[in-house]
């Protein structure tokens, strides 16, 4: 099993304050170095949540605001 330490330093599409990330990759030996990742990490200053896009040689390929899903009310029987 190959196992990889990734920090990433990103913007918050939040805030715009300064993240630090450190992530541990793990997975099978073998496969390609181009597999990339997306991962959630929540804002420590306002709590957007922010979606990051990356490959395993640290490479940020996107950072987007994280989609959240929104109950949708149910209409009234009355």
């Amino acid at each position: 099993m190959l196992s990889l330490l990734v920090c990433l330093k990103i913007m918050c599409t939040g805030c715009g304050d300064p993240m630090d990330t450190t992530l541990q990759c793990e997975g099978r030996q073998g496969r390609d170095e181009e597999t990339g990742a997306l991962i959630k990490i929540p804002c420590p200053c306002c709590g957007t949540r922010n979606q990051v896009a990356f490959t395993t040689d640290g490479t940020i390929h996107a950072v987007t605001r994280a989609r959240t899903y929104e109950r949708i009310p149910e209409p009234s029987v009355n």
